[in-house]
């Protein structure tokens, strides 16, 4: 078992990354900035990013592109792979392709992530709104395979707890960070 939950947390028992060729095959779950309430989240296939932020939509760019600014900028993160199968990134591509930047509507750097799982694992994943719970679905759904941590302190312990937070606090954060956003004419 990877990921447990409490009531107001969830945790997920992750091993510190000791080299990242690990990610260089198969589908990673990416919890970006675990110090930051609520963490970024991503996604890593096959060395391809993919991310929906309020400055931009990764649609395949290059995964070491990302992996050397976590590096560079100390940024705690988690990374959880799934279980996958074939057409993975053909699923990736047509569902960030058409995506608008964060605070333009009311997407969710999650709402892709949940698009991409509802579509390719089980209908059911189009019904979360956090990422705790996709993970508590993709869990009983056996579909997370290892959980590994970048700059994570976690005292002695593997286990990584992080709180569960509120859609405001999503909206809150969406909404700071599209105003530090300098508008270009």
């Amino acid at each position: 078992m990877i990921f447990t939950e409490e009531n107001t947390s969830y945790s997920l028992l992750a091993s510190p990354i000791n080299s990242e060729a690990i990610l260089h095959t198969g589908l990673w779950l990416t919890l970006i900035g675990i110090d930051d309430i609520p963490p970024h989240i991503a996604l890593i296939n096959e060395e391809k990013y993919y991310s929906l932020s309020t400055r931009k939509v990764d649609c395949g760019s290059s995964s070491e592109r990302f992996m050397n600014m976590l590096k560079r900028k100390h940024i705690p993160t988690l990374l959880i792979r799934i279980e996958t199968r074939d057409n993975t990134a053909f699923y990736l591509e047509k569902i960030y392709k058409d995506l608008h930047l964060l605070g333009t509507n009311e997407n969710t750097c999650l709402s892709p992530i949940k698009d991409f799982f509802a579509r390719f694992y089980s209908t059911e994943f189009a019904s979360v709104n956090y990422v705790f719970e996709l993970l508590a679905l993709a869990e009983k759904k056996n579909l997370l395979k290892e959980s590994m941590s970048l700059f994570c302190e976690s005292a002695g312990t593997n286990n990584v707890t992080l709180p569960k937070y509120t859609m405001v606090a999503i909206k809150n954060k969406i909404r700071m960070l599209s105003s530090q956003i300098p508008f270009i004419k």
